[in-house]
């Protein structure tokens, strides 16, 4: 390759990589914290041997908390408690770039990294203090491997060393084993390269099976140990601390594949689809990701491979909670997106060449016209602006009644910033206690809403359970999950 063309392409990597990081970067102080962003506060701020132990404890792979940990010089603000996430979230729009562009050329490469880019449910976690944009790279660098091997058989039938077969080896193998060791949802990615390489397997050299082999047993040997860890230490069985899933519904179904297809903006927590920035870009989506399948169809095994990355995943989270127990919810079906993203960007490759310059500047047009309203829509409860109106009117001998120990968590996080903590004598979850004090004559504030999801009591069941407190005279919502009434 000539120089000025590698200086063009890392000039194009380095673009994507900016872009990702700018719309990341941008508002990501804007969105509150919401409960399993604290677990990552909490996880990371402790010492490396309790770190790996509570992770183990809960089902949960250390790398991920590991890495926040390094930022806990900086302090846990908004910002630098996502950091990590922000980085990585960038870094898979130009990682989505190469993947596409080894398929379908420069435009493919370009559509296929803007989608990443501006995708609402990416920018999302590119902006939640969580690993799912971590795992989401080393999918993406597996990918790039795994179609490699798929476009060119007889170079992957090669010693796994030599010249050209070592780098596609190499990034499968390192890729799935780092998304491996980042979160146990990759395990339908292994499912589904394996699935996916079947076709190539099948009509490669008998050389290609025998590497095929090796790179399993490696990947198994770099990931296996923290499974048997979590096997011995956690608390529950294979789907422990998943019962807080919703049942799978049309609505649930439509929510989840929602964010991640069909580039809508979801809630976090509850069954909420925002109004779409810009109507019919799912539909868009889908056409472009059903063009880029066309494009493959004289590409047998890289077709299905893609197609495995893609389908393995949401058809296994499905097939669980329809047989044994609800597991569907958008960010584990996240990494999905990505190869769907990859092979939606090659839809542009069905158009002539003179064409897809200007289909990719209308798709980056079209793309940032839906991802603007994401910045201003409450994707997450606003407990940092309840607890700062639950201060600013909390007086001395009021009593703060709350359903969920987890909502006084939730507003102390951020009071504690400038040293106002709810108190634990300041709260209670019992309902004869705040009886008792309102007829002592004090005032009780009753705080309801959403700080994860499980909710154990709704709304409608709290009101109903504090009624014989009387109505109350002060009826405040904060924003779209929480509620909060002043009694006396």
């Amino acid at each position: 390759m000539l120089k000025s063309t590698k200086l063009r392409l890392g000039a194009i990597y380095l673009s994507l990589f900016v872009l990702g990081l700018g719309l990341r970067w941008y508002g990501i102080a804007g969105k509150p914290f919401w409960m399993d962003e604290v677990t990552t506060i909490r996880r990371a701020s402790l010492g490396l041997g309790p770190m790996v132990r509570d992770s183990l404890l809960f089902h949960q792979l250390p790398l991920y908390f590991i890495i926040t940990s390094w930022t806990r010089p900086l302090g846990f603000s908004e910002f630098d408690v996502r950091l990590p996430a922000m980085v990585f979230g960038a870094l898979a729009c130009a990682l989505g770039f190469g993947v596409a562009r080894r398929l379908g050329g420069l435009w493919a490469g370009w559509a296929a990294g803007l989608l990443l880019a501006l995708s609402p449910a990416m920018v999302q976690y590119g902006q939640e203090a969580r690993s799912y944009t971590l795992l989401i790279c080393g999918i993406l660098v597996g990918l790039w491997g795994l179609l490699a091997l798929a476009d060119d058989p007889p170079a992957a039938a090669r010693p796994m060393f030599q010249r050209d077969a070592c780098a596609a080896w190499a990034a499968y193998v390192l890729g799935t084993a780092a998304a491996l060791n980042t979160l146990s949802d990759a395990l339908f990615w292994f499912a589904a390269a394996n699935l996916g390489a079947i076709a190539m397997l099948w009509r490669g050299p008998p050389g290609l099976r025998w590497n095929w082999l090796i790179a399993q047993l490696v990947i198994v040997v770099l990931s296996a140990p923290w499974f048997i860890a979590i096997k011995i230490l956690g608390q529950r069985g294979a789907l422990g601390g998943l019962d807080w899933v919703p049942p799978l519904d049309l609505a649930h179904l439509w929510w989840s594949f929602a964010s991640t297809y069909a580039l809508r903006v979801t809630s976090l927590i509850t069954l909420r689809i925002f109004a779409p920035g810009l109507p019919g870009i799912g539909l868009l989506a889908a056409a472009l990701a059903l063009a880029g399948a066309w494009s493959l169809r004289r590409r047998p095994s890289v077709l299905a491979a893609l197609a495995g990355a893609i389908l393995v995943l949401p058809l296994g989270l499905i097939a669980i909670s329809l047989v044994v127990a609800p597991v569907l919810m958008p960010r584990y079906l996240l990494w999905s997106a990505a190869p769907f993203f990859v092979c939606a960007g090659l839809g542009v490759t069905v158009l002539p060449a003179r064409l897809q310059p200007a289909a990719v500047a209308l798709l980056a047009v079209l793309l940032a016209i839906n991802l603007r309203p994401y910045y201003s829509d409450e994707t997450k409860p606003l407990w940092n602006v309840a607890g700062a109106k639950l201060h600013a009117q909390l007086h001395p001998g009021d009593l703060v009644l709350t359903n969920d120990p987890q909502a006084i968590g939730m507003m102390n996080l951020y009071l504690a910033r400038s040293g106002t903590p709810i108190t634990p004598s300041q709260w209670t979850m019992s309902l004869a206690q705040a009886m008792a004090w309102r007829a002592s004559g004090h005032r009780v504030w009753a705080v309801q809403g959403r700080v994860g999801q499980a909710d154990h009591e709704n709304r409608a069941q709290f009101l109903q359970r504090i009624a014989p407190l009387g109505t109350p005279d002060v009826r405040e919502p904060v924003g779209l999950d929480i509620l909060m009434l002043g009694f006396g």
